[in-house]
């Protein structure tokens, strides 16, 4: 009986070294929700150190759309396995190998991912709310596949994903792609960013201590008064300042003389790169303006003229362009989500070839 027992313990040691030596491995599989309860008993049976138990290995497997809500798969191991639109709240993944796995468009409400290896894990369009991710490595990473195919994007990824009290405290998330993903009441404290980017993110109160931000981009990161003011990223890569109202005014005033006189006398308007969130631009005169990589979150620009004005790679979230003129303008590469577009005008200007490109 000993010597079985010693076995056992053996085998379980061996799988935690090189889990895809186990030739109990599951690999290339299409998981069922019965199969699944089994594998989460066996695995339950594994964390207790009782006889019959398995740590589950898995590589390749497709769990998309399944059911996985309060399941307890600590410590298992499910290299590059498709998780994509299933519902996970509440699950437990503590220590687990989801290395290169996907969980794009998938509810992660509270699931608890402590400690995990989530190198190249991908997280586009899924919820994390209150998600637990304390030291978790999401660095690079990437599946070499049969012929030397990468199994996907090499980069983990939170691209547009909702994260709301979410507690990434000590994470490594060396050059994470955060772009367009709305970070609320998150917890970043002592976490490693260096080379993440936050094009188009929406960051609220979120928490920075300790954090090393070595060459993060938050250029075309919006942000509340609270989080951009903080110490940490006192230091980082940001938006330029928005000029006061008096020169504002001046700007906008030496517009109107630069378009009057043929671009003769007065300046045009450049707001590149600049975040103007919150600013208010109706019925001003903006056509031809330079707005390239401008941060114009919630920004009014109802019966604004913006012909001809150049909006590349502009983050105009919840902007509202109500009656606004954007015949000629160039959009290419700008951000446009949950925008207010009621009677807004495009398509080519009147006597000119130049039209709206998007």
């Amino acid at each position: 009986m000993k010597d079985h027992r010693a076995r056992e313990m053996a085998t379980q040691s061996d799988a935690r070294r090189d889990p895809l030596r186990d030739p109990r491995a599951i690999v290339g599989r299409r998981i069922s929700q019965e199969a699944l309860k089994k594998l989460e008993e066996l695995n339950l049976r594994f964390l207790k150190g009782v006889p019959n138990g398995w740590c589950v290995v898995m590589k390749d497997c497709d769990l998309s759309g399944l059911d996985l809500r309060s399941i307890n798969l600590s410590h298992g191991h499910f290299i590059a396995c498709n998780f994509e639109n299933a519902d996970l709240e509440d699950a437990r993944f503590v220590g687990a190998n989801l290395f290169s796995a996907s969980f794009d468009g998938a509810n992660l409400t509270r699931t608890n991912f402590s400690q995990a290896d989530l190198r190249g894990a991908c997280f586009q369009n899924a919820e994390l709310s209150e998600t637990h991710l304390e030291g978790a490595d999401l660095r690079r990473g990437v599946v070499i596949r049969a012929g030397g195919v990468a199994s996907r994007r090499e980069h983990s990824t939170f691209r547009n994903a909702v994260m709301r009290g979410t507690n990434l405290s000590d994470c490594k998330l060396l050059d994470v792609d955060f772009e367009g993903a709305e970070l609320s009441g998150v917890s970043l404290h002592g976490a490693d960013l260096r080379g993440a980017r936050f094009a188009g993110a929406e960051l609220i109160k979120v928490e920075f201590t300790g954090a090393n931000l070595s060459d993060a981009d938050f250029r075309r990161a919006i942000m509340c008064e609270q989080t951009a003011n903080c110490g940490e990223l006192m230091r980082a890569t940001k938006a330029r300042r928005p000029p006061g109202p008096e020169r504002m005014k001046r700007i906008l005033d030496r517009h109107l003389v630069w378009i009057q006189t043929s671009q003769r006398q007065g300046e045009r308007a450049d707001f590149s790169h600049m975040d103007l969130s919150r600013h208010d631009f109706s019925h001003s005169i903006l056509a031809s303006a330079l707005l390239r990589g401008a941060i114009l979150a919630d920004t009014n620009f109802q019966h604004a003229i913006l012909a001809a004005a150049d909006l590349r790679d502009a983050i105009l979230l919840r902007a509202d362009l109500t009656g606004a003129d954007l015949r000629g303008a160039d959009l290419r590469g700008a951000s446009l989500r949950h925008a207010t577009r009621d009677g807004v005008r495009t398509g080519a200007m009147v006597g000119l070839s130049l039209a709206t490109r998007t």
